[in-house]
């Protein structure tokens, strides 16, 4: 009996170990977006969804986002994993600057996505 009681107490603690440097449950990166649509004529939101929950909206312009040092705008932590986004722009009111862009994302540990939504190479015509 002593025996199962000391291998069961083992166990016990080997399990509650692992559990706790399971590193992988709560591991995350970082994503950062930004957007330079002050350099057109054409006064516009931004908003950002990933998997189809928005995330939330560009505040501040930015001219580049080359890395995750600081916020061009949006900057948001996730799991690791594969996400989808989608960027909509849109007028405050009425017409105007209207688009939808959308790519992927991996986020992987630690590491740093950046998305930098250029105005100069989006066509607002169609």
């Amino acid at each position: 009996m002593r025996k199962y009681i000391s291998n069961l107490l083992l166990f016990c603690l080997f399990a509650f170990i692992v559990s706790c440097n399971d590193d992988n449950v709560n591991s995350t990166g970082t994503v950062v977006f930004g957007a330079n649509y002050h350099v057109i004529n054409c006064i516009s939101n931004v908003d950002v969804f990933i998997d189809g929950k928005h995330i939330g909206q560009l505040e501040v312009f930015a001219d580049s986002v080359p890395d995750c040092s600081r916020n061009y705008g949006l900057r948001k932590e996730l799991e690791i994993g594969n996400y989808d986004y989608k960027v909509e722009i849109r007028p405050p009111q009425g017409t105007g600057c209207t688009k939808d862009l959308f790519g992927e994302l991996n986020i992987t540990e630690g590491g740093c996505e950046t998305v930098f939504i250029d105005y100069f190479k989006i066509d607002f015509s169609n």
